[in-house]
């Protein structure tokens, strides 16, 4: 049960705050400056009114989750600390001499059951550009947008050992009740042998699903099922863990990650955060500057400007940016403008939606099942069949035999798999003239502040590897890490 909004607690020692909290610490001008109120409205219809023991204020919980974030700290170790420091018990908006605190454990159980369906990502960094705009530091509709990685917290296998390992820890819950069944499995191949492996773990599926007694077993039950989701898995992605919501992606043909992305728009004037997407790692950056767009708007941000790297220039988004919109006057003016080098391998990709897209970072094109090209050629403008110039990308065939989405995009029999790739449409075109102007290249100097503001969120936040399992925990913890950053960039702003 939730009880009404905490006041003031008053205490004898309430003067030593005064006394020994400088009143320029940022901790302290947070607490008295950022209403939190709103955490209370929004999160209030996850408490029953009327039954069980007195709840936690939100208000309150939710503070431990920022000061997680801002000092780096453990669940234990915020509720730690919050008994001898000074600093945590004003910003907790406890007595000097409270000594009864949470048990670490409520602050797992308030991210489970509290910030559930929740928009937490819109509701953080709405509220945050709201504070901002009321001290007046955004005036300009500018945003300068990239995407960041995450690493997951998750070992990554390849298909083959994860399916050995998924074989195991079958065993191993049958040993017991089931020795005859386990010593029937047949031998798993030694070596990496994806067709081979898939081979033995059907095999196996086959005989613990005809066994009854083994059927009857929770903890069997439950390892047949993660073997046959990662049996599903193997063919269409190169790693797999225990995290089914990552995946892999590349920084560069040589450098890859395993783990999620953060697609982040920031207002270019104050370096505030005005938006960020969650996604898988193999996600391309391109595809989401519709959605940042849009979420920088809701969030309160007039965008009329975007700078972006070369990922974003694709016909898709060019297009985006020349539609026309209706203003607030009622006249029809462009969606935005676009400041983004438009990368010559990059092109109708998204436009033809067959689910092929460029990665920039690797220099290579990735299939729709995540594998890279190997190799490509450039092909002129053939004047007499009127073709425009394009590349055509070499895919590795023996991996397209095997693809589970091969239908449709590999013939049967074939002993080449290439993509072709058309450059340089009208469209592209006009955006290349338009690089060429002072204010295009003049604009492209201010995108050196997302970097800055991503190193940041990895290096002072905790973006750079994830704490949890799925889209869903690191959505959360984005957002905690984005509001915590925020914040701190406002009163470093509006400092006397």
């Amino acid at each position: 049960m939730l009880q009404p909004q905490q006041t003031l607690n008053l205490s004898s020692y309430g003067a030593l705050y005064d006394l020994l909290i400088p009143k320029e610490d940022e901790l302290r001008r947070i607490h008295d400056e950022i209403d939190m109120s709103f955490v209370y409205t929004e999160l209030v219809k996850n408490y029953c009114d009327d039954n069980g023991r007195i709840a936690e204020d939100p208000i309150r919980m939710f503070r431990y989750l920022l000061l997680k974030v801002i000092c780096d700290l453990s669940d234990a170790a915020v509720v730690k600390r919050a008994k001898t420091d000074l600093l945590f018990k004003y910003f907790l908006d406890l007595s000097p001499e409270e000594t009864n605190l949470i048990d670490p454990s409520s602050l797992c159980k308030f991210r489970k059951l509290r910030l559930k369906d929740v928009e937490l990502m819109n509701l953080l960094i709405g509220k945050t550009i709201s504070v901002a705009k009321q001290k007046g530091l955004i005036k300009k509709g500018t945003i300068i947008i990239d995407a960041t990685h995450t690493t997951a917290r998750a070992i990554s296998y390849n298909p083959v050992e994860y399916l050995r390992l998924r074989v195991n820890r079958l065993s191993k819950s049958l040993e017991e009740l089931r020795e005859d069944l386990v010593s029937s499995f047949p031998m798993f191949p030694k070596e990496k042998n994806l067709e081979q492996a898939l081979a033995c773990c059907k095999e196996i599926v086959g005989l613990v699903r005809n066994d009854e007694i083994a059927l009857e077993i929770p903890a069997a039950k439950n390892h047949l099922e993660l073997l046959e989701e990662a049996m599903d898995d193997a063919l269409s992605r190169t790693r797999l863990s225990y995290d089914r919501d990552a995946r892999g992606g590349y920084k560069s043909v040589e450098k890859s990650f395993f783990g999620t992305k953060e697609h982040i728009g920031i207002e270019a004037e104050s370096g505030l955060v005005c938006a960020a997407i969650v996604s898988s790692g193999e996600k391309t950056d391109g595809r989401y500057l519709e959605e940042v767009i849009e979420q920088s708007r809701k969030n309160g941000i007039d965008v009329n400007e975007a700078i972006a790297d070369k990922a974003y220039s694709t016909l898709e988004n060019l297009e985006l940016a020349d539609r026309k919109v209706v203003d607030a006057e009622g006249n029809p003016k462009k969606n935005f403008t676009l400041y983004s080098e438009i990368h010559k391998n990059i092109t109708k990709v998204l436009d033809r939606n067959d689910g092929f897209y460029f990665n920039k970072d690797a220099g290579r094109m990735t299939c729709p099942a995540g594998h890279l090209s190997i190799g490509r050629s450039y092909n002129p403008r053939n004047t007499e069949k009127k073709n425009n110039p394009h590349y055509e990308y070499k895919f590795d065939v023996e991996k397209c035999k095997i693809c589970p989405l091969r239908e449709g995009c590999y013939k049967p029999g074939a002993k080449h798999k290439y993509y072709v790739q058309t450059i340089l449409p009208d469209v592209q075109k006009e955006h290349i003239e338009f690089e060429k102007t002072k204010l295009f290249r003049d604009k492209m100097k201010e995108r050196y502040k997302i970097e800055a503001k991503n190193a940041d969120l990895k290096h002072n936040y905790g973006l750079d590897k994830a704490t949890s399992y799925g889209l869903e925990n690191m959505t959360m913890q984005t957002a905690l890490s984005i509001f915590a950053c925020n914040l701190k960039r406002i009163m470093r702003l509006t400092k006397a």
